[in-house]
């Protein structure tokens, strides 16, 4: 996420999790290996279905939103 633009803030990986109508978002991994790593550790039995996005990507896709 970019969170530069705010006084302070510092961009970072995101990992939103859901799944069986709970979902959580955790925050603030320097690089997408750690996201990934987090993910993994929190849900090593589980098989799951990903989708990694880069911020450009990510904006991308949310300004198809309002257009």
């Amino acid at each position: 996420m970019q969170y530069s633009v705010s006084p302070g803030g510092v961009d970072c990986w995101e990992v939103h999790v859901s799944g069986y109508g709970n979902s959580i978002t955790m925050s603030d991994f320097k690089t997408a290996g750690k996201a990934l790593n987090w993910l993994l550790d929190r849900y090593p039995d589980e098989m799951l279905e990903l989708t990694v996005m880069s911020l450009p990507a990510y904006e991308k896709t949310m300004t198809s939103y309002v257009d």
